[in-house]
């Protein structure tokens, strides 16, 4: 079972906020920090944050 690794970035300032291990899809690291943020309304967490995936630093060298 792959763990990802997610990371929250502020829209408006192009940053990352916070980064969490031990995630299991885009799903479950979508609810987990729009709980963590306390944001009432889903559409303002979506509008003000973006959930990416970050990408294991392994897999992306190419090989020759």
């Amino acid at each position: 079972n792959y763990m990802g690794r997610y990371r929250l970035v502020n829209k408006t300032a192009k940053e990352v906020v916070d980064v969490q291990d031990n995630l299991t899809d885009m799903e479950e690291a979508k609810e987990y920090f729009y709980f963590k943020k306390q944001i009432p309304s889903k559409d303002d967490f979506e509008r003000l944050y973006e959930v990416k995936e970050q990408k294991d630093k392994t897999n992306t060298r190419v090989k020759f």
